[in-house]
C-alpha cells in the first residue's frame, strides 16, 4: 500500500517544485497538495493520510496551529514542518505538535529518507489504538526532582552548561526533547548532536529555558499508586544502563559517535514503559500481575496484553521523532537482539549487555525473571570473549557509584 502524504504551502511555486522533484516517488507515495490550512483540513476530512508536511508561515492559520489541529483530530499521522524561517519563536511554537522539522530548501532525498525512516516501524505495532496514542505523545514526563534541579540551575545568574547537561542526561524525557529540538534542520548544524551536553552548549541557556516553558515539562511524572511501581527505580535503571553502555562501547574501542549513541540508547531503552505506565494504567496492571504472580518475563507479559512490547513502542516513538537509526535499533532490540551477519560492534550490543548486567548486578526485584545475554548475538558482534572483563568493569562502576548520582539524592 502506498504511503499517503499531504503537502501544505501557500506558495504555488513551492508546491509545483515538490511535484516535480518527487515524481520518482509516485510508485511509493500517493501525494496531495493544499495551498492553506483550511483546504488541508478539508482534504483530511475526506481522505486518510499517513503524513502531513506543512510550511510554517501561512496566512490565516499557520503551520504550527495546523499541526496542533491535526494532532487533535488525526493523532496517527506523522507531522513535519518544512519551512524557510528559522525564527526561534516560530520553532518553539512547533516543538509540541511537530514530530520533526526540516528547513527549505530541502533535498528531496533527505525528505524521502526522513519520512521513510520515521514510518518504517509502523508495521511493528499492529494495534491502531496504541499507534494513535504514541503519535499523539508530544513530550515525555520528567521526575519532579530532576525538573526542580534544572529550574534551580537555570535560575542562577551564570548557570553552568556542564551541570545542565549532567542534569538533563539523567532524564529520558528531557533528553529526547532536547535532542529532538537541536537536531532540527532549522539550526543548520552540520553534524547530528547525540548528547545533552553538546545540545546545551549549542542551544544556549535561553533556548533551554524556552524549551522548558513551551514543553510544559513541569508536568510531574505520576504513576498510579495501585501499580506499586517506584518511578525513581525506572529512572535509576535507565541512567545506570546508559552509563554502563557508554563504558562498554569505550572499552570495545567504538568511535566517539557510537559511544554517544550507546549512552543515549541505554538511557532511552525503557522509554516505552513511560508511555505504558502513564497512558495504559489499567492494561499495565495486568502486565504486572502476570510478572509478579505467574512468573512471566516482562516482554512476554506485554506481548500477551498489548500485542506489542515497551521496546517496540519506545522505538516507534523515537523513530517518529527522528532520533538516529542506531539509537532506535538499540531501543527496539535491547532485550531480543538479532544475530549480526557483519560482525561489527554497534550501540545495540552495548545497550543489550549493559541492560542485562545492570539487572544482574543490581537485583531490585528478587522475584522477577532476570534478562540473560543473547550468547549467539554477543558472539556475532565479536565481544563474547570480553564479557567477563566488561562485567567486572561494570561491577566496578556500580560498586564505586561512578554512575552519576540521581539528582534527587
Amino acid at each position: 500500500m502506498k504511503l499517503r502524504v499531504l503537502f501544505v504551502d501557500d506558495e504555488p511555486n513551492v508546491l509545483n517544485g515538490l511535484r516535480l522533484v518527487l515524481r520518482s516517488l509516485r510508485d511509493k507515495w500517493h501525494m496531495a497538495y493544499a495551498t492553506n490550512a483550511v483546504e488541508a483540513l478539508g482534504m483530511l476530512a475526506g481522505e486518510t493520510f499517513d503524513v502531513i508536511i506543512s510550511d510554517m508561515r501561512m496566512p490565516g492559520m499557520d503551520g504550527g496551529d495546523l499541526l496542533a489541529e491535526v494532532q487533535q483530530r488525526y493523532p496517527h499521522m506523522l507531522r513535519i514542518i518544512l519551512s524557510g524561517y528559522s525564527d526561534q519563536a516560530m520553532i518553539m511554537k512547533t516543538v509540541k505538535p511537530a514530530h520533526q522539522f526540516l528547513s527549505k530548501p530541502c533535498n528531496h532525498k533527505e525528505l524521502e529518507e526522513v519520512v521513510e525512516r520515521s514510518m518504517q516501524l509502523r508495521g511493528v505495532l499492529g494495534n491502531d489504538r496504541v499507534r494513535s496514542i504514541l503519535s499523539d505523545v508530544e513530550a515525555l514526563p520528567s521526575l519532579p526532582e530532576v525538573y526542580q534541579a534544572l529550574e534551580a540551575e537555570l535560575g542562577k545568574e551564570n548557570p553552568s552548561l556542564q551541570y545542565l547537561g549532567d542534569i538533563i542526561e539523567q532524564d529520558m524525557g528531557l533528553t529526547v526533547s532536547l535532542l529532538k529540538l537541536v537536531n532540527s534542520s532549522f539550526f543548520g548544524l552540520r553534524r547530528h548532536v547525540s548528547s545533552p551536553h553538546q545540545a546545551v552548549v549549542l542551544l544556549g541557556t535561553e533556548t533551554v529555558k524556552s524549551l522548558m516553558l513551551i514543553l510544559a515539562l513541569v508536568k510531574k511524572f505520576h504513576v498510579n499508586s495501585s501499580l506499586k511501581v517506584d518511578a525513581s527505580l525506572l529512572w535509576q535503571h535507565s541512567t545506570y544502563t546508559g552509563h554502563l553502555a557508554r563504558c562498554i562501547a569505550a572499552k570495545c574501542q567504538a568511535s566517539k559517535e557510537m559511544i554517544d549513541y550507546s549512552f543515549i540508547g541505554g538511557l532511552l531503552h525503557d522509554v516505552g514503559k513511560l508511555v505504558l505506565l502513564t497512558r495504559f494504567e489499567k492494561e499495565y496492571a495486568e502486565v504486572l500481575k502476570l510478572v509478579r504472580e505467574e512468573g512471566f518475563y516482562i516482554l512476554d507479559a506485554e506481548q500477551r496484553v498489548f500485542g506489542t512490547t515497551h521496546a517496540e513502542m519506545g522505538a516507534y516513538l523515537l523513530a517518529l521523532w527522528g532520533l538516529p537509526a542506531p539509537v532506535v535499533e538499540a531501543v527496539l532490540r535491547h532485550d531480543a537482539p538479532v544475530i549480526s551477519d557483519e560482525g561489527v560492534f554497534t550501540p545495540l550490543a552495548a545497550v543489550h549487555v549493559a541492560n542485562v548486567l545492570e539487572r544482574q548486578l543490581r537485583i531490585i526485584h528478587e522475584d522477577y525473571l532476570l534478562p540473560q545475554l543473547h550468547e549467539e548475538f554477543v558472539h556475532s558482534v565479536g565481544i563474547a570473549h570480553r564479557i567477563d572483563d566488561l562485567t567486572e568493569a561494570c561491577r566496578g562502576m556500580l560498586d564505586a557509584d561512578d554512575c552519576r548520582e540521581s539528582v534527587a539524592s
